[in-house]
């Protein structure tokens, strides 16, 4: 028995967002007398941390501290459209939809100040709460003051509305496969290596580090970035290593009966991380972001089966990387008479797929 190690590395483009037509996000946003502000939106937080970069756009824009802002997307009565959760476009499409509503709020704030300081809304600005003369800062009252204002004096809600739908993508020219646009609003990048150990008698895979590059476009909450980049990270490795719905799928033969027979990584497995965030604006985007949460899993499993080809010289083009697979593989190329491995390699430069997850270039510096 023997173990080899290897080193592998994969990457992705991901699109962000969609323009095929009827994918619209909608907001609104009302500042309620005391000057705190409530955002109605449709979008679904499924633990993307939506509602919290959705807040803080909110906040950044008209500028007024986070902890003022309420979001509000309890039922879908109350709620703007928002077509939903998918395609990475909670911060991309949503974002930008609750964006241009905080301008349009930013607008009247300062428009109702200008009234009550009696100074044009071009000489003012807005900052932290407060909305303050641009050449004289002492002169200055606070949104709260300026929202009790229009309440009481003015006798009107201050409020806006924004919407998003990314422009429309004409049909594929079925000749030639052309289109006027792309069918996406934003590209973003990643990279990923793997770094493993391979037992070439069980077969057995053990991830021992991953290093992931992302191109975010702009990092609106690094926190929530990193948490999404490691938690797809755990779902890359188990749909690298270990996850499978059951042997003949989708056959139900030999199928699992309860969910704990189903094998999936804990925090036990967790190989050791090291994120790389990159911050290439988009255009588009709220504050130059892009979305990052469906390719968060993408690069891991093709880093890792260049890795495995690194440490023991098969391609496993099947997933997950089982030691059976690795197992046959290894056998199949040592023409039956065993799993061995023949020394080093020489070094190489060969582009792969691997089971449609991503592109995968296999190296080694021998």
């Amino acid at each position: 028995m023997a173990i080899q190690k290897g080193h592998g590395i994969a990457s992705i483009e991901y699109p962000t967002g969609m323009n095929q037509n009827g994918d619209p996000s909608q907001a609104w946003i009302k500042v309620k007398p005391d000057g705190r502000i409530d955002v109605f939106s449709g979008t679904t937080d499924i633990g993307n941390g939506s509602k919290t970069i959705q807040s803080q756009i909110v906040a950044d824009t008209i500028g007024v501290p986070y902890d003022w802002i309420t979001f509000d997307n309890s039922n879908t009565d109350s709620s703007p459209v928002c077509t939903g959760t998918f395609a990475s476009r909670a911060t991309f499409v949503a974002g930008k939809a609750v964006l241009k509503a905080a301008q349009r709020v930013r607008e009247r704030i300062l428009e109702v100040a200008g009234q009550e300081m009696e100074i044009s809304p071009d000489d003012l600005d807005l900052d932290d709460g407060d909305v303050f003369a641009k050449d004289a800062p002492t002169r200055r009252m606070s949104v709260g003051d300026v929202a009790a204002a229009a309440t009481w004096t003015y006798g009107e809600l201050i409020t806006g509305t924004g919407a998003h739908l990314n422009p429309y993508v004409p049909i594929v020219d079925s000749s030639t496969g052309e289109v006027d646009s792309p069918p996406h609003a934003a590209i973003s990048y990643a990279a990923c290596a793997a770094d493993v150990e391979v037992n070439d008698e069980t077969g057995e895979v053990r991830v021992l580090r991953l290093i992931q590059a992302y191109d975010v476009g702009r990092a609106i909450n690094p926190a929530l970035l990193e948490g999404q980049i490691e938690g797809g990270a755990m779902m890359g490795l188990g749909l690298g290593v270990l996850e499978d719905s059951y042997p003949y799928y989708p056959s139900v033969d030999n199928r699992a009966g309860d969910f704990g027979s189903y094998y999936a990584p804990s925090s036990a497995d967790l190989p050791e991380m090291v994120n790389v965030i990159i911050e290439n604006p988009s255009v588009d985007g709220p504050y130059g972001a892009k979305g990052i949460g469906e390719m968060a899993n993408n690069a891991q499993p093709a880093a890792i089966a260049t890795a495995v080809h690194d440490a023991v010289g098969v391609w496993v083009t099947e997933l997950p990387i089982t030691p059976e697979r690795v197992l046959a593989a290894l056998d199949a190329k040592s023409g039956g008479s065993g799993p061995r491995r023949e020394g080093k390699h020489v070094a190489y430069d060969e582009e792969i797929s691997i089971n449609a997850v991503g592109t995968g270039l296999a190296w080694r510096a021998d």
